[in-house]
């Protein structure tokens, strides 16, 4: 029960900010939640589901889960997509609806593509669900209501078949609520920043190296940079390390069963001051992209 009071002093109990954005160590395969410009970046009609569940053994711990679809529209100078996601931090809760846009510029071997991002945050407080010291607590006897907030996002990508870069701010507003007040208020303050980038290697005929970067950058917080290193066994099986600064290590393996349909899985390891009180972190992510095969494509995408 101590480790729920201490996610509730962490999060507040009156005053809930919503700007902060989940934790996924397999963002190269769900950068559609990043960036929207990422929409329509798979050719082909595509979906995502992604479970994420950290810091295992830490009571009211985040747990994640998301699902994304998007696809190239108008001679593929369009992409649209939409997200979806479901997040339980402590006690409270909260759904995320988006829609994202692209327009698509053919350069080179690649395409440019620069994007935009509209969607509906939704937060409520499960305050019902708390065990307290003392019974029939008035401030706990009662969940709050549904509460609801805009959010805008933009971003801009280049991918071709070897590499990828991109650079996007995904909320442009801080939705931040009072729990006593009827509705959120936002601001444009404390915008968080993403920059990432991959490069795929041919080693030989069988093999191939993945690199992959993100930079996170907000304000008031040090810049977290996040490196992935892949190999790659004939397009089809992947395993490598990753290294979050001053947060995590993890071990990323993945499997593309066909051309269609691809499995990756993560976990992390913890090695912050916050090691000791979890056993680290499992995420899961599906991918099936739609006539993949028609599109005279001879090898699946790598990002």
């Amino acid at each position: 029960m101590k480790k729920i009071l201490y996610i509730l002093l962490t999060l507040g109990i009156i005053n809930v900010k919503a700007q902060f954005d989940p934790q996924f160590t397999q963002y190269m395969f769900n950068e559609s939640f990043i960036n929207p410009a990422y929409a329509g970046s798979h050719d082909a009609l595509s979906f995502t589901g992604l479970f994420r569940k950290q810091w295992v053994g830490f009571d009211g711990a985040p747990t994640n889960v998301t699902f994304s679809a998007h696809a190239p529209i108008a001679n593929d100078k369009i992409g649209i997509g939409i997200n979806f996601m479901n997040e339980s931090i402590g006690v409270m809760k909260r759904n995320l609806g988006l829609f994202n846009f692209s327009y698509r510029i053919k350069i080179n071997e690649g395409k440019l593509c620069l994007g935009f991002q509209a969607g509906v945050n939704s937060f409520q407080q499960n305050l019902a669900s708390v065990k307290t010291i003392q019974a029939n607590d008035n401030q706990f006897l009662n969940n709050t209501g549904v509460l609801y907030a805009p959010n805008f996002g933009s971003g801009i990508y280049y991918y071709s078949k070897k590499w990828f870069a991109g650079f996007s701010v995904p909320r442009l507003l801080m939705n931040t609520y009072n729990a006593k007040y009827s509705g959120p208020t936002t601001s444009l303050a404390g915008l968080t920043y993403y920059t990432s980038g991959g490069y795929v290697f041919d080693l030989n005929s069988n093999f191939k190296l993945r690199s992959t970067f993100m930079l996170k950058m907000a304000k008031g917080t040090p810049i977290q940079p996040e490196v992935n290193i892949h190999l790659i066994y004939k397009d089809m099986f992947w395993f490598g390390p990753t290294y979050r600064l001053n947060d995590a290590v993890a071990a990323l393996v993945g499997y593309q069963i066909n051309q269609q349909f691809r499995v990756g899985y993560a976990y992390d390891y913890t090695i912050s001051k916050f090691s000791g009180y979890n056993t680290g972190s499992h995420e899961v992510v599906l991918n099936y992209i739609f006539k993949y095969k028609y599109k005279n494509h001879t090898s699946p995408r790598l990002f």
